[in-house]
């Protein structure tokens, strides 16, 4: 239900601009791994979020409608049976519903551990909405 709810908030506020990964975030994303890998020293400019987090968060929405449509398929098979054969069929569709599961997982880890690593700051962000950033705007 929250994330729903969030959802619903993202497309009312028009906030889900902020996220989408466009293919001009690509030059910075390269920049930003960059910068995760120590290979750079200064971190690149950034709007709210930068380019690696924009990518992330479109791919978890993506991953997201997949473990939906991927669950439709194997709990109600009978129900949407097109949907199961749109995944390759039930065995095929619990396979990619697996690997989604563990993916979410994997993308929580690393979502957290670079909260520490990179912005410890933004953690209390995370809880109380406010943020006073130390890294320059780029947008």
């Amino acid at each position: 239900i929250t994330g729903l709810v969030y959802l619903i908030y993202l497309l009312v506020s028009g906030e889900w601009r902020s996220l989408l990964f466009r293919p001009r975030d690509v030059p910075r994303a390269v920049q930003m791994q960059l910068y995760y890998l120590r290979l750079r020293r200064e971190h690149p400019p950034q709007g709210k979020h930068n380019a690696l987090q924009k990518a992330a968060y479109s791919f978890i929405f993506f991953l997201g409608v997949i473990a939906v449509l991927t669950g439709f398929a194997i709990y109600k098979e009978s129900a949407f049976p097109w949907l199961t054969r749109l995944f390759g069929g039930y065995e095929l569709a619990r396979y990619w519903h697996f690997w989604a599961v563990w993916i979410f997982i994997a993308f929580s880890t690393v979502h957290v551990l670079l909260v520490f690593l990179v912005d410890p700051a933004s953690l209390r962000a995370m809880i109380t909405g406010w943020y006073r950033g130390r890294f320059p705007s780029h947008d």
